[in-house]
């Protein structure tokens, strides 16, 4: 109990901490907004690309989506930075690609925590809640609260 409250506190910090940085420069009017069709995140579009004869099997390792262009016009996030530092599972460029696909950093945040709490990965959780389940809903789905 006292481990998720110094968790919680800890989360808390960060995000006063990295939401007192200097804002971002003006490029942030290029961020696109999701369509008016409804929410979710924005699927990268698939490229074609010719067969290869397949390599030695090495170990699996999760798939990177890559960044969406002029997502956040080239600057970097202090906040996304300091959530790659804190959370060895995950890099810069995937807690940049959760945001520019419509994630909220305080989502991401509390993805990454219930994962190391559950192992259930972010990514599907973020999905859930880019589907319409609440936070609540989802911990009561993954079986961490009643």
């Amino acid at each position: 109990m006292q481990t998720r409250f110094l968790i919680t506190t800890l989360l808390i910090a960060l995000l006063v901490s990295a939401c007192s940085a200097p804002p971002l420069p003006s490029a942030e009017q290029n961020v696109p907004t999701a369509p008016a069709s409804g929410p979710g995140p924005v699927e990268p579009t698939p490229q074609l690309t010719p067969e290869i004869a397949p390599e030695p099997a090495q170990p699996a390792t999760p798939e990177v989506e890559t960044v969406p262009p002029n997502c956040l016009g080239g600057a970097a996030s202090p906040i996304g930075q300091s959530i790659a530092e804190e959370y060895e599972s995950v890099s810069y460029d995937q807690v940049l690609t959760w945001f520019c696909n419509g994630a909220e950093f305080e989502d991401i945040l509390v993805a990454l925590e219930t994962e190391s709490q559950t192992g259930i990965p972010a990514e599907e959780m973020l999905q859930m809640l880019a589907d319409g389940f609440s936070w609540e809903e989802i911990w009561q789905i993954i079986e961490l609260t009643d």
